[in-house]
């Protein structure tokens, strides 16, 4: 991977949301595999801004999921984008 590929910022380009117990779990693939810097800045975030609702999150340097009430999926969705944008090699590109 380059260094220009390593300093965009990622973007989830595959989502799949399943029915689990009446709440949905989402898993998003990411187009580039996080760098360890991109997973503990978007831990610390979603830790001092968790999204109501949000019953489980988890990210790894290939992909994020949780799992959340249906009605919350897209305001999730939208978090992780956010997270993704401000992470700190985005701001730093």
């Amino acid at each position: 991977m380059s260094k220009q590929e390593n300093t965009r910022p990622a973007h989830v380009s595959f989502r799949s949301v399943f029915e689990v117990d009446g709440s949905r779990l989402a898993i998003g693939v990411f187009d580039r595999t996080l760098l360890d810097e991109e997973c503990r800045a978007i831990r610390s975030a979603w830790e001092r801004s968790p999204v109501a609702g949000i019953v489980d999150f988890e990210v790894n340097k290939k992909q994020v999921s949780f799992l959340t009430a249906p009605v919350k999926v897209t305001a999730a969705w939208d978090a992780v984008d956010r997270l993704l944008a401000n992470s700190s090699l985005a701001k730093a590109s």
